[in-house]
């Protein structure tokens, strides 16, 4: 075993998940080459934070992939997100090359979503990803995840204002799906309820709502969203006494970084494989809306609340969410 192709085409919580398979791999074979296959928008977050020796952007057609893939003579292709177009992409390469596929076990978690029952019982994402190399004979170093922070992404508590250089706690606003976003009048809340400086990061699309946090206190409160690499966001998360996160790609950073995380879930839900891969599990806290009936509405987040009320965001107690923050 020389050298090896990982997929995983999105996204950056999926991404991260994949770094305790990938340290386990390189334990048991110290001299391997492992290569990477992620969608083009993810290449430099996979090159720059993951132990990897390389990373093919998936672009063109399923054709043109395979090609690339076969040119490099991988003696294994390791499929962690086993959808259509991966399972097609295997049909193109070579016999020759073993193939190892991702168990998603994706009826169980549909059952449990149309159920709203927890039918799944399965193991975390990130060991399942590392379930997939048994084959391979390689085993859980119980190290957890990681994260790399480049030289060049690393925030300096000089680089903050001189309010944030006693500490401060992250604010993660970013969320794909509309079901996974806490609403603004609730974030309102918390930054109130919080007496320690904050630092606000996401994506471009959260800057406005970042602004408007911000018009509530503009000096305990700095808004980064859309101005921070990744990178820079996962520093200051390295560096913050807490992280206030949904459910999304910089939960799983901030675990993977063993930060205290306190995470905020609508409507999808923890136990779906989904939640903080944490070792120590006083450094995770689990916020959600108990006993609601439409709970989940989704595996993955969905664009409107079904119910039309969103009670699994709405009613979330902002006051017990910080008491957890300091305990």
């Amino acid at each position: 075993m020389k050298k090896i192709l990982l997929i995983r085409l999105s996204s950056i919580g999926d991404i991260v998940l994949t770094s305790l398979a990938i340290r386990c791999l390189k334990n048991t074979y110290p001299d391997i080459q492992i290569d990477f296959l992620t969608k083009s928008q993810y290449c430099t977050l996979v090159r720059n934070h993951l132990p990897v020796s390389d990373v093919i952007a998936f672009e063109g057609s399923l054709w043109q992939t395979a090609q690339k893939i076969t040119q490099r003579n991988y003696d294994c292709v390791v499929d962690f997100h086993a959808n259509l177009r991966t399972g097609l992409l295997r049909q193109l390469l070579p016999e020759a090359v073993e193939f190892f596929q991702y168990n998603k076990q994706s009826l169980r978690r549909t059952l449990s979503v149309w159920l709203k029952k927890d039918l799944y019982r399965g193991e975390q994402v990130a060991e399942q990803y590392l379930k997939t190399l048994q084959p391979l004979d390689v085993e859980n170093d119980g190290k957890g995840l990681e994260f790399l922070i480049p030289e060049q992404d690393w925030v300096y508590r000089g680089d903050l204002p001189l309010t944030h250089g006693s500490g401060y706690a992250v604010l993660s606003l970013g969320a794909t799906h509309f079901t996974k976003k806490l609403p603004l009048n609730k974030w309102v809340e918390i930054c109130n309820l919080l007496h320690l400086p904050l630092i606000l990061v996401g994506g471009k699309d959260e800057w406005e709502t970042g602004e408007q946090l911000v018009a509530t206190d503009d000096l305990k409160i700095i808004n980064k969203c859309g101005k921070y690499t990744i990178g820079q966001s996962a520093s200051v998360v390295a560096q913050a006494k807490f992280v206030i996160t949904q459910d999304t790609g910089m939960m799983h950073i901030a675990a993977a970084l063993r930060k205290k995380t306190i995470s905020i879930w609508g409507g999808t839900v923890p136990y779906l494989g989904f939640e903080p891969y944490d070792l120590d599990e006083n450094l995770s806290k689990i916020i959600q809306v108990e006993d609601l009936s439409c709970r989940p509405c989704s595996k993955y987040g969905r664009s409107t609340c079904p119910k039309g009320h969103f009670k699994c965001m709405e009613e979330i107690n902002t006051e017990e969410l910080v008491k957890t923050t300091r305990n």
